[in-house]
């Protein structure tokens, strides 16, 4: 079994080599100007106004009661199906133990980690960045190097090439009218769930490395100490292997082999989960991909937020619950300094004030917004 396993190992250190060594496209961090006109700002004003008004700030700027009870039930859901599986004798047992281990693992990353990268699950700062680190264990994906690329790029920047990395040109996918089309993206609305499958995995096993040492990122992680950004990354790593693959391997019942195969399969099918929660809150039909001019967008840094976001069920508990706020992306997007339990509190401002000064406010159901989501595929194809 051990075989099976340096095999898998052997076959990952080839492929990071092989990304690491790779001449990729030059990419440089844009650093635009957002429209600075009075009417523009109003909106934002007004709309900081109703919502201090309107909510308690003190109350919902860090983690509530029903934020770390939330957290706590997913933690425990993911803990307890992870240590079933040393005690499981049955492979198909095992396989969904391990896939409710996974999927539970995500939900604590999304309900937890996401607020402790803005800082809004503690006052304190290096509580944050402990839960930050800890939440993202049984996801896979450095915490350190996600905030930096979420914060300093994402929020700031959404949707416009070469400021926004979530919005990097890839391989597989037209994702934006700025990216070069070739003869196969026509199909992409097609092969799109298959290539989603593999995002998790590639983010773990590609995408952090890139991020850890490709020279063209040096303004991501500019101002973090790089011993500690190396230590911080070897030690999450080696817990996180060691939690999904070293410790199943050498302590439970079952075969190296389909410990590996399992911890595969499930990966995909969490990783669709992950997309099908995220990809259509910025890529979709409606959203704005700007067209950049003399280094300067032509909106205000709120109502682009507005532009390049969509909600999904975005009044509803139960999706508030499993996503951790992601369905309320607006909210988040224009209050990132607020704990996600707020955001039912903010929505029906934002739907009232972008009303009042006739400005898109984008909320589907999540079918609506998956569907608006192929559609923008087929069309970036065609």
């Amino acid at each position: 079994m051990y075989n099976y396993f340096l095999l898998f190992i052997a076959n990952i250190i080839v492929l990071i080599t092989i990304v690491l060594t790779h001449n990729f496209k030059t990419i440089i961090m844009k650093k635009l100007k957002f429209n600075k006109s009075i009417d523009q700002k109003m909106f934002y004003v007004s709309l900081k106004n109703q919502v201090y008004t309107e909510i308690d700030t003190t109350k919902f700027s860090f983690g509530t009661f029903s934020f770390w009870m939330k957290g706590l039930f997913w933690i425990l859901i993911a803990y307890s199906s992870y240590l079933l599986l040393f005690f499981c004798e049955s492979k198909f047992y095992f396989w969904i133990l391990f896939l409710i281990f996974q999927l539970s693992g995500l939900l604590i990353g999304f309900s937890l980690g996401h607020d402790a990268s803005h800082n809004t699950a503690f006052r304190n700062k290096k509580a944050n960045q402990i839960l930050h680190f800890f939440s993202f264990i049984t996801v896979g994906i450095d915490p350190l190097l996600w905030g930096l690329r979420h914060i300093r790029s994402h929020h700031l920047y959404a949707n416009v090439e070469g400021s926004d990395i979530d919005i990097d040109e890839n391989p597989f996918l037209r994702l934006a009218p700025c990216h070069e089309k070739k003869s196969f993206h026509r199909f992409q609305h097609i092969y799109a769930p298959f290539v989603y499958m593999l995002a998790l995995l590639h983010s773990v096993f590609i995408g952090d490395w890139i991020y850890l040492f490709n020279k063209k990122y040096e303004w991501m992680r500019e101002g973090v100490n790089k011993a500690e950004l190396y230590f911080r990354f070897s030690t999450f790593k080696i817990i996180y292997f060691s939690l999904v693959l070293i410790l199943p391997i050498l302590f439970s019942s079952t075969n190296a082999s389909f410990i590996i195969i399992t911890y595969l399969t499930t990966s995909a099918f969490t990783s669709l989960l992950f997309v099908v929660m995220l990809v259509g809150t910025h890529f979709f039909e409606e959203a704005l991909y700007p067209d950049i001019s003399d280094d300067l967008l032509n909106d205000s840094w709120a109502i682009h937020q507005l532009k390049t976001s969509c909600d999904w069920n975005a009044n509803n508990y139960f999706a508030q619950f499993l996503s951790g706020g992601a369905n309320c992306h607006a909210a988040h997007h224009l209050f990132p300094n607020l704990c996600h339990t707020s955001y039912s509190s903010i929505n029906p401002i934002i739907e009232k004030e972008t009303l009042r000064f006739n400005l898109p406010y984008h909320n589907k159901t999540l079918l609506k917004m998956m569907q608006s989501h192929f559609k923008h595929l087929k069309a970036m194809g065609t």
